[in-house]
């Protein structure tokens, strides 16, 4: 089998072969390029946030399509695989190292028999890491504590009605309980939290034996000191978190989003905001990204920002290709890998 690697400046060729060149010792042989390599961070990111929208038939795709000649497989990050794409070659397989599948036109790649995998929870231990990092941080106020002594002011607060409480004596909401929403329950296990978890498609007892009490979305906003998110942007999710639901909160809790910017309203959050009806929040999603210079969201007290890195990590870059390796070994044995989209 011949393998195009074809990566991206989030993944390398580079990282995807030191994760899949393994294979070599399966009779695999391997070509690299690197689409979009030049890119600016910034740059590399716009593209692909409007891919998820406009599709991979959008792009030009003859670099690509170019290095197909004799190969058998494609494997990509978020490289577009188009409809041309892929009738232009004669490919056996396609892989996306990523979660999502958005960059590949799966009803094509149907069509002509391309068996498609992809790399579900390669980031789920950063993202959970982070997420709880994020809750911790907030709720004992270490950023705000950090710019203040920066700034040359030594505070030090004295009365209990103005100190952040234990973590063991909140209730945090987890709102979406997959590979994520699980982790972030199980890291703050340790701390002995309250956990109220709303997911309508986990069963009860599921939450029940992770440690959690199952909840509605209106209980769980009314009783949790934190809410934090870790649901997919769908039609149905989007704006999940508007006025009524900032309403629902108690005026101390916050807010943790490390999932996608789209599931909250963020005027609504603003307002809650300014209006103390919440505490603040702790945000590395955006509606838009990057945020536009003078938005509201950077002079809001309580708000801690980061910029979309949650995922961010070494292992979660490697994370992907390690993934694919795994099934694409299956694959060669004959056998059905786990993750197969079409």
């Amino acid at each position: 089998m011949e393998i195009l690697l074809c990566g991206d400046p989030q993944q390398p060729s580079d990282y995807m072969y030191e994760a899949l060149g393994r294979l070599e010792d399966e009779g695999v042989t391997f070509e690299r390029m690197d689409w979009m390599g030049d890119a600016s961070p910034t740059e590399f990111r716009n593209v692909t946030m409007d891919m998820e929208s406009l599709g991979p038939g959008h792009y030009d795709t003859d670099d690509i399509a170019a290095n197909l000649e004799g190969v058998d497989a494609l494997v990509v990050h978020k490289a577009p695989v188009s409809r041309e794409l892929i009738e232009s070659a004669d490919l056996d397989l396609v892989a996306a190292a990523r979660g999502g599948t958005e960059n590949i036109d799966l009803e094509a790649a149907a069509d002509n028999d391309v068996t498609v995998l992809h790399a579900p929870g390669r980031n789920r231990d950063a993202v959970a890491d982070y997420a709880v990092s994020m809750l911790l941080a907030r709720l004992r106020e270490i950023p705000f504590n950090h710019a203040d002594l920066s700034s040359g002011e030594w505070n030090q607060v004295f009365d209990p009605d103005q100190l952040p409480p234990d973590v063991r004596t909140t209730t945090v909401g987890i709102v979406g309980f997959g590979h994520i929403g699980r982790g972030v329950a199980r890291r703050l296990a340790g701390f002995n939290p309250d956990l109220l978890v709303h997911d309508p498609y986990v069963d009860d007892e599921e939450i029940r034996d992770a440690g959690a009490q199952p909840a509605s979305l209106e209980t769980l906003l009314a009783d949790s000191d934190a809410v934090t998110l870790h649901v997919r942007l769908s039609e149905e999710t989007e704006g999940m978190l508007s006025d009524a639901e900032f309403d629902q909160m108690n005026d101390e809790a916050y807010l943790v989003n490390t999932a996608r910017g789209g599931l909250v309203d963020t005027d609504a959050l603003v307002t809650a905001v300014q209006n103390d009806d919440i505490a603040g929040a702790a945000l590395d999603v955006f509606e838009e990204e990057p945020i536009p210079e003078g938005h509201p969201l950077f002079d809001l007290d309580g708000v801690i920002l980061t910029p979309h890195v949650a995922g961010s990590t070494r292992d979660a870059v490697l994370g992907g290709p390690r993934i694919i390796a795994a099934q694409l070994e299956d694959y060669l044995a004959g056998e059905t890998p786990e993750h197969v989209v079409a």
